[in-house]
């Protein structure tokens, strides 16, 4: 009589153990879509919107978000992404606020999370700045 209870209660130790486990190692993985945006040649603002997916099995959330130049900006829609959900950082180059030399731009975006593994990812917004004729 008192093995089935033993193996009952050594069913279910197990089980939970392997639940804390396995909860105790869920964390945060950020995922972004592109590495590089390339907006070529601009002479007005241009936007892009990238997926920042969370991979892990833990909540991922922005911290911030930062740029390389005030001529690039970034927001994201959401700061807090479930497990296996996407958020929507929008990327915008302003050639006017890059200034008046044309040619190629190259800037960074940065955006800070709770990865450990990767606390801050980075994205090259690139552009080659073309001014608009006078009118």
């Amino acid at each position: 009589m008192r093995r089935p209870l033993f193996a009952a209660t050594l069913a279910v130790l197990l089980l939970t153990g392997g639940w804390w486990a396995w909860n105790a190692t869920a964390r945060p993985q950020v995922d972004v879509a592109v590495a590089v945006v390339d907006f070529g040649p601009v002479a007005v603002p241009v936007t892009r919107v990238v997926a920042l997916r969370n991979r892990g099995r833990a909540p991922l959330h922005v911290a911030g978000i930062s740029t390389s130049c005030g001529c690039t900006t970034a927001a994201v829609d959401i700061t807090t992404v479930p497990p296996g959900r996407a958020a929507r950082l929008t990327i915008t180059f302003d050639p006017d606020a890059h200034g008046p030399e044309e040619g190629p731009a190259s800037h960074a975006v940065y955006v800070r999370t709770n990865d450990p593994g990767l606390p801050e990812a980075e994205i090259e917004v690139r552009a080659v700045v073309v001014k608009r004729a006078s009118q």
